[in-house]
C-alpha cells in the first residue's frame, strides 16, 4: 500500500464493465456540503424490494464535480427495457469501459479522503487518462456492506483510458 495524501489506497484492479442501468434517487450538492447523502441512503431502503432489481450491490453515482456541484444518486441496477420502479426515480446508464477499481474498507463517513487521494495523486501519476463523461464515477456497495453502520467494503470505480 502507497501512501497518498495521506490516506493510504491499494493499488486499484483494472477492469472491463459491460453498460449498466442504474436507477434510484438523485439529488443536487452544492458547495462541497453533501450532508444529505444518508438520508438520501434512508430513502432509497425505505422503498423495500425494487422491481427489476438486478444482483444485490447498491451504486452511488457522482456525476458533474466542477462549477456548479455534484450529482449523487443512489441507486440499483435494473435490467434493460424494464421501466423506473417508482414514481421520481431517475436512472444512468453506465457506459461499457475499462475501470480503475480501488477497494475500500471502512467507514463511508470517511471515503470522501479515499476519493481525494484518487483525483489529487494517483490518477495524475498512474499514466492513465479520466474517461468519465461529465465527471461520472461510481461507488458500488455489495452485499457485505452494512448501512446501519456505514461501514464494510465499498468499491470505488473510476472510468480510465
Amino acid at each position: 500500500m502507497a501512501e497518498i495524501n495521506r490516506t493510504s489506497i491499494p493499488a486499484p484492479r483494472i477492469e472491463e464493465m459491460a453498460a449498466s442501468r442504474i436507477t434510484g434517487i438523485d439529488r443536487h450538492y452544492r458547495g462541497g456540503d453533501m450532508s444529505g447523502i444518508p438520508a438520501q441512503w434512508g430513502e432509497l431502503g425505505a422503498h423495500g424490494d425494487v422491481p427489476g432489481k438486478k444482483g444485490n450491490a447498491h451504486y452511488g453515482i457522482c456525476c458533474g464535480l466542477k462549477g456548479e456541484g455534484m450529482h449523487y444518486l443512489c441507486g440499483v441496477e435494473i435490467a434493460a427495457g424494464s421501466k423506473l420502479p417508482f414514481p421520481g426515480w431517475e436512472e444512468v446508464n453506465l457506459p461499457a469501459s475499462k475501470y480503475a477499481v480501488f477497494e475500500y474498507q471502512g467507514s463511508a463517513a470517511d471515503l470522501h479522503q479515499t476519493i481525494h487521494a484518487i483525483w489529487d495523486n494517483w490518477l495524475p501519476h498512474s499514466g492513465l487518462t479520466f474517461a468519465g463523461e461529465h465527471g461520472l464515477f461510481f461507488e458500488k456497495y455489495g452485499p457485505d456492506f452494512d448501512a446501519a453502520t456505514g461501514t464494510g467494503r465499498i468499491e470505488i470505480w473510476i472510468p480510465v483510458i
